[in-house]
């Protein structure tokens, strides 16, 4: 047995566990998004059948991390309470790995619920609240090793590691 398989039979440092922990964190966080953002065209569809004709249609981007948020508004909070309510309470906005900032993604105002299946949907970025635009928002900062999770039109989550995995990714 050379000395690298040995090597390879060590126990992995806690700090990497730990990273990929949040990695795998955050990537759940996008799938969840996902989820709900399928779902925000059915409850849109039932609450007005006669503006949203189809079943498939996202929040506008400008205002899709509120439209995240109203199922959870009962009547009870107000809606900077119940933002406050939801992200002190680990909501789905927030990548682990991520230290500062009240949404730690943006959405692609590109993406519709009928674009490629392949196309970038959601993505991380800085801190910020209903942020969107394009892959100038993407942030490879907020894990260690370096790189960013983004989640496409089909409900897959990758990891990004460089600019040219980025590029290469459908963005319109």
């Amino acid at each position: 047995m050379s000395s690298d398989d040995f090597a390879s039979l060590l126990p992995m440092p806690a700090s990497r566990i730990r990273a990929i922990d949040l990695r795998i964190q955050c990537g759940a966080n996008l799938a969840k998004h996902w989820r709900r953002l399928r779902r925000y065209g059915q409850a849109a569809h039932l609450e007005n059948p006669s503006v949203v004709e189809s079943f498939r249609v996202y929040p506008p981007s400008s205002e899709w991390c509120d439209a995240m948020l109203r199922p959870f508004d009962l009547g009870v909070f107000g809606p900077e309470r119940r933002k406050k309510v939801l992200i002190s309470s680990g909501e789905i906005h927030l990548c682990p790995s991520a230290t500062v900032g009240n949404c730690h993604y943006a959405m692609n105002p590109s993406c519709k619920p009928d674009s490629l299946q392949d196309m970038v949907l959601l993505f991380e970025t800085k801190g910020g609240w209903n942020k969107h635009s394009g892959p100038e928002l993407f942030t490879f900062d907020n894990h260690d090793p370096k790189g960013g999770c983004v989640l496409l039109n089909d409900g897959t989550v990758k990891f990004i590691r460089t600019a040219e995995q980025l590029r290469r990714l459908r963005w319109k």
